[in-house]
């Protein structure tokens, strides 16, 4: 059995939660952070997309949480409207999880540190912009030739030149970052690592594989601490559009995981970022540490059931089934899904016997929506979070609570109130789960899937007396 890895830092911004504790406040007091689509989105009132279905009528979005003030992170230059701003959302993200650890940014000394990042680069203003100039404007000079078939070439060069002088100016250093090892060796730059930095994209388990990886380099020995990150950037009509292909979308105003009304889900935005240290080294610094990470999993799942990855995420540490009261849950909205996770959650924990132990399940996306890519790091802040403040906390309550979910001779309950986390052996330690797997195929364009991608991240309480 591998030792933990300890979290000394975290940062997050998500709809409506600039910080850790606006974060946290949301939860408990199961507020809903999800708005009407505004004009980023570029939804088209009351139209349906491509595969004739309807866009959400909700998101949880940014908005001005997603700008971030160049200065302050001594960017040589103005931010201008064809820069990839992903890249500045997500510096100020590690800027503030490495702050959180009371670790010095722009540090003279280099730190022994290594950077692993969850990001898919989507069409935002820096690619866009450089497809503007490029492929876009030669397709638009070819639609006005044909319209024009005898307009003068001076005239046609006149026409290029005024719709090239209407876009953003490019630039090449824009351009760059906006490819993805580029972007992530900016950011270890900017925090003074010196060791591996990468990108990666598991799709909704990303978060997962980051801190797998961030994982992986501390007990190699290769990184003294390790920068896990994970982000989702604004939505707009475009992504959502190839989204719409793969799952369905919710109707309703607002997301309440297993719900009997299940529709489909709500997508989200944001990012977290975790500091990681190995625990002894953790302890000798005396850091404050928010949770141990025991294992990780992630791997193909039949049928789309999590039971087996949730099983061997708590074999790899060798921990007992019982021995975790808390789920944090995957609970996107989308029925099929929940039922799967709900049944997988049962069969393990199985029937509630008179003083036996109960788990509790729940899940953030009813506050901020499905932040895709970041979904399992929200799920990961908030579990971290519980074990800190010894809470398991609320969840958005449904109206209608899933059937399945209020089967009371099941050890498994949801977390509808806040409760004391309480165990009944003091040298028990607190533990948690956050499940993710990705979406089940809503089948629009004739794509069959049997099988499923799943993770799990198992937690752990640092003990009271060495905090």
């Amino acid at each position: 059995m591998e030792s933990p890895i300890a979290i000394v830092g975290m940062s997050c911004r998500f709809a409506g939660c600039p910080s850790l504790t606006a974060f946290w406040d949301a939860i408990m007091s199961r507020r809903s952070m999800l708005t009407v689509p505004g004009a980023a989105a570029e939804i088209p009132p009351g139209q349906k997309n491509l595969f004739d279905r309807p866009y959400p009528v909700r998101l949880g979005q940014l908005g001005d949480l997603y700008a971030c003030v160049s200065s302050m992170q001594h960017f040589p230059r103005q931010v201008n409207a064809g820069e990839n701003q992903d890249l500045y959302f997500a510096t100020q993200l590690a800027f503030d999880a490495l702050t959180d650890a009371s670790i010095r940014v722009h540090s003279r000394d280099p730190i022994r540190g290594s950077v692993r990042l969850g990001y898919a680069p989507p069409f935002n203003a820096s690619t866009l912009n450089w497809l503007q100039h490029t492929a876009y404007l030669d397709q638009t000079m070819e639609i006005l030739r044909r319209f024009l078939p005898n307009a003068p070439e001076e005239y046609m060069d006149e026409m290029r030149t005024k719709l090239k002088e209407s876009l953003p100016e490019p630039n090449a250093a824009s351009f760059l970052l906006g490819s993805g090892y580029r972007f992530v060796s900016w950011i270890a730059r900017e925090c003074s690592f010196w060791g591996t930095a990468e990108i990666a994209d598991a799709g909704l388990l990303t978060g997962a594989a980051t801190v797998m990886d961030a994982m992986a380099d501390l007990r190699s020995g290769k990184s003294d601490v390790a920068l896990a990150g994970t982000v989702t950037a604004p939505l707009n009509r475009s992504y959502l559009e190839g989204l719409s292909a793969e799952v369905e979308f919710s109707m309703r105003p607002g997301l309440a995981p297993f719900s009997e009304d299940a529709s489909g889900t709500i997508p989200g935005e944001g990012g977290a970022f975790f500091v990681l240290k190995r625990r002894e080294d953790a302890l000798k610094a005396r850091d404050r540490i928010y949770a141990l990470i025991r294992s990780v999993e992630i791997g193909h799942t039949p049928d789309h059931m999590p039971q087996r990855i949730l099983s061997a995420a708590l074999d790899a540490a060798d921990a007992p089934v019982p021995s975790v009261g808390l789920v944090e849950a995957d609970g996107c909205g989308i029925r099929d899904m929940e039922l799967r996770e709900i049944d997988a959650i049962q069969r393990l924990w199985g029937d509630h016997r008179p003083g036996g132990a109960l788990v509790g399940v729940g899940s953030v996306k009813g506050n901020i929506g499905h932040t895709l890519r970041t979904g399992m790091a929200a799920g990961l802040v908030k579990a971290a979070l519980a074990l800190r403040k010894r809470v398991l906390p609320p969840q958005v309550a449904p109206e209608h609570p899933s059937e399945r979910m209020a089967n009371l001779a099941s050890s498994a309950y949801l977390l509808t109130e806040a409760r004391p986390w309480i165990v009944g052996d003091r040298s028990q330690a607190r533990r948690a789960v956050v499940l993710g797997s990705n979406f089940i195929p809503c089948n629009p364009i004739g794509v069959a899937s049997r099988s499923g991608r799943a993770a799990a991240i198992l937690l752990e309480e640092e003990p009271e007396d060495s905090r």
